[in-house]
């Protein structure tokens, strides 16, 4: 059954509740897996690339390094970087889309719209989430190259400053432009997922509703975000209170066999044994403290792993809620900028496509029968 959606504020704080489901922190956390290994490979290539020992640096970061200053000096680690990031990003869009995807067919109804079909219809809509991001990047690149091709001219003896002065008129106004362009492409990165999700537009329609959404509802756009991050961090910092205390459980419960709790203490303090450089302060998952003598060798990096994993889930929580927040978001402002029920859209077009299909099947039956018939 649909869900009942009143088309205004009171519909956003159930991305929590969407967000809260196995299929899409599961989405999510491999996700997160997959950036994460995408950051170390460009990473630790750019420190090869810039002559550092590898060893000592991962002595120091293990798994989740950090740039250093000398790392920035090198052109080529700092394209391999952004190589990586913009990488991650596309990674993290598409883990979106498809966590979008799923919850707006739960608005339709439809709960056991499974993971694979999500990946199979993100395999088949990725080419706004790349077209999109790199159109509004080259429009601000050719704005900043305006400005720059300016400032040449007024290098010109004379003739040059005269002529950069009649300019500065059109290039505030290019300029005004790139300010709404950067805006639409940060907006993107968050909207675009939800956008292709609840639609399956083409590239052109969802740069359109970007621009539209963003010029004609930015009140609303930015009220409904402030509420979706207030609802999401008590949705999340509930999740983390259960955690912990399951975490607290654990430990009474090994403790109860074991007589001490090690493999607790190991498990709480994964995320520092794989990442002590980024997270160098890190004193427990969850505040859970264990005893002192954490377990170590292969047992405890066991234990660090699923203690990063545990992590990791509690952020996929946090990623799939922020996704279900920004599908809420944009059913609501869609129906507030043009009066028009997704939801209906998508199900009027299915029925025509199920009665072109069913029209075609019986025109081809007749065909069939005259044929047998001569």
């Amino acid at each position: 059954m649909a869900e009942e959606l009143t088309f205004t504020v009171k519909d956003i704080p159930a991305c929590t509740r969407y967000g809260f489901s196995a299929r899409k922190i599961w989405i999510f956390f491999k996700t997160l897996v997959l950036s994460w290994v995408i950051w170390d490979f460009f990473v630790y290539l750019g420190f090869f690339a810039a002559g550092y020992d590898l060893a000592s640096v991962w002595s120091q970061s293990r798994l989740l390094p950090l740039p250093g200053s000398l790392f920035w000096a090198d052109p080529v680690p700092v394209i391999l970087l952004a190589a990586g990031v913009v990488l991650i990003i596309y990674v993290l869009m598409r883990g979106s889309l498809m966590v979008s995807k799923m919850t707006f067919q739960q608005l339709r109804g439809d709960e056991f719209f499974s993971a694979s079909d999500a990946a199979s219809f993100a395999k088949e809509h990725t080419v706004p989430l790349i077209s999109i991001p790199s159109m509004l990047v080259l429009t601000l690149l050719l704005i900043y190259g305006a400005g720059a091709l300016t400032g040449l001219i007024s290098r010109i003896p004379a003739a040059g400053p005269v002529a950069a002065a009649l300019l500065s008129l059109p290039l505030w106004g290019a300029m005004l432009l790139g300010v709404l362009t950067l805006l639409a492409l940060i907006l993107s990165l968050k909207l675009m997922p939800a956008i292709v999700a609840c639609t399956g537009g083409d590239s052109f329609e969802s740069i359109f509703e970007v621009f539209s959404t963003l010029t004609s509802q930015s009140w609303r756009l930015f009220l409904y975000w402030l509420l979706s991050i207030l609802v999401i961090v008590l949705g999340v910092s509930a999740f983390l209170l259960l955690s912990s205390v399951a975490i607290s459980f654990l430990s009474l419960s090994v403790s109860a066999g074991a007589g001490d709790t090690g493999l607790v203490a190991a498990l709480t303090s994964g995320p520092q044994m794989l990442a002590p450089e980024a997270l160098p302060f890190f004193a427990g998952l969850l505040g859970q403290q264990g005893d002192i003598h954490s377990w170590s060798g292969p047992a405890g990096l066991l234990a660090g792993i699923s203690g990063t994993a545990i992590f990791l889930i509690i952020i996929s929580y946090f990623l799939s809620s922020c996704s279900s927040a920004w599908t809420l978001i944009y059913v609501v402002l869609k129906y507030r900028k043009d009066g028009e029920n997704l939801i209906d859209r998508v199900d009027r077009e299915e029925q025509r496509e199920f009665e072109r299909m069913y029209e075609d099947s019986e025109k081809n039956s007749e065909a069939g029968k005259t044929d047998q018939s001569e």
